[in-house]
């Protein structure tokens, strides 16, 4: 098991598309779960992309061909996940990365895993100006609203976001989450947020803790 995960991780890190579908597949073939597909072969490659854009170890080109990668797989456990799911809809979401930010890989696995989860998530994508989520807050009147960025020269764009939906008079319509390599707890009490998750498994937790009125261990006011 654990070399058909470090696999799929060598196919990602490689943006071998190919090659990570076959390995997806015969994970599952094997009776491989899907939550540990995700935390053994998804999640530490997207971690680690993280850390070396972060560090300049790797640039934007190779981050997106890792990203095809990511999606192929992704695209193999959709399905799966999509069935497995009771079909009751918990809440609306509204998901993007900050303006400036060109990182999807792990809020495509947010997306992924809170779809799964029951929730109605709408992808505002990458590069997402805070005119837009201010927009989305009006139009789609989500329950929460969840912000990504992967580097530290964009995390400040949660913060003008936030700052933004006040000057609108509509941060009090919407929960918020933030989540991504550079941001902490402390930075997302600082912003403003009324949550943080740092894997993708406890933005789940997060949010769902947000719906039900809850202080968890990912809230800023707890």
């Amino acid at each position: 098991m654990e070399d058909i995960l470090g696999q799929i991780q060598k196919g990602i890190l490689s943006g071998d598309t190919k090659y990570v579908i076959d390995r997806t597949e015969m994970a599952l073939r094997y009776g491989i779960s899907i939550e540990e597909i995700m935390r053994g072969a998804l999640f530490p490659p997207a971690q680690c992309l993280g850390e070396r854009l972060r560090e300049h170890k790797i640039f934007i080109p190779e981050v997106l061909r890792a990203s095809r990668a990511m999606h192929a797989a992704l695209y193999v456990l959709r399905p799966i996940i999509s069935h497995c799911s009771d079909n009751k809809v918990k809440g609306l979401v509204v998901i993007g990365t900050v303006a400036g930010d060109l990182h999807d890989i792990g809020k495509n696995m947010v997306v992924m895993m809170l779809t799964g989860h029951g929730y109605t998530v709408i992808d505002l994508g990458i590069d997402v100006t805070k005119e837009r989520f201010a927009d989305a807050v009006i139009d789609y009147k989500p329950n929460v609203l969840a912000l990504s960025a992967l580097l530290t020269t964009t995390i400040i764009e949660i913060k003008n976001v936030i700052d933004y939906l006040e000057e609108r008079n509509l941060r009090s319509q919407v929960k918020i989450t933030i989540g991504g390599a550079p941001t902490t707890m402390e930075f997302a009490r600082e912003a403003g947020a009324d949550a943080y998750s740092d894997t993708v498994f406890d933005a789940v937790e997060a949010i769902d803790d947000l719906m039900n009125g809850r202080c968890g261990k990912y809230s800023t006011k707890s």
